[in-house]
């Protein structure tokens, strides 16, 4: 999905913020479930079939940044996405880890695992908005930080991007619902944001009154 930029306040290269907020919260909460199943006992399927659709949006965005974000801040800063390219490598292990043992669940191993994964991931998030999209924000014109975001975007099947929407507002808070609406009709061509429209009022569930009242032209 190509996306051109229109007139916006806030810095195009900002929505990855929020992306980084549903991984975060996405994650503590697979973690949290994990626990208490390992604690009380139950059934791990609906935790594995949430890990799934995690790892996948996960695997997305890294694609994303490796093909578009890393190479930008490398031209910025040489070599200076090396050290977050290692952590994608173990992400990955993480991930592949937790579905190998999917084929023969235990509740402790998984309990173990999802807390190592939950406990790398924000680190590396806290990272990556502390040093290297500051640098993005500040680095970069507003039509290269576009032109980022359109091969991160690029990296998600285009069969898949309602899957994606389905994955990601119910882990965003009210603001950052808002700001990822507000970015992607602004960045969106109109016909395409028509069509993802209704797919976030579906998502947004009971918040879509409040998202109408604090985009007017939604």
């Amino acid at each position: 999905m190509r996306i051109v930029r229109k007139n916006f306040l806030s810095k195009p290269i900002d929505l990855i913020r929020c992306f980084h907020n549903a991984f975060r919260r996405d994650s503590s909460e697979i973690d949290a479930l994990a626990f208490k199943i390992a604690r009380d006992g139950g059934n791990l399927s609906p935790l594995y079939s949430r890990l799934q659709t995690f790892g996948e949006a996960l695997d997305y965005h890294a694609r994303g940044e490796e093909a578009g974000v890393f190479p930008a801040i490398d031209k910025l800063m040489p070599l200076f996405s090396r050290t977050y390219m290692m952590d994608h490598r173990e992400l990955d292990t993480m991930v592949n880890g937790l579905d190998a043992i999917s084929k023969a669940p235990d509740l402790l191993t998984t309990a173990r695992a999802t807390a190592v994964l939950n406990s790398h991931l924000r680190i590396h998030l806290n990272k990556e908005d502390a040093f290297l999209y500051p640098t993005l924000r500040e680095g970069l014109t507003d039509n290269e930080q576009v032109s980022v975001l359109n091969t991160v975007s690029s990296k998600v099947p285009s069969e898949k991007f309602p899957t994606v929407i389905q994955w990601l507002f119910p882990l965003l808070n009210l603001d950052d619902q808002v700001s990822v609406t507000q970015h992607w009709q602004s960045l969106m061509p109109p016909a395409v944001f028509a069509n993802v429209k209704p797919l976030i009022k579906k998502s947004v569930a009971e918040n879509w009154i409040e998202l109408t009242k604090k985009i007017p032209d939604l």
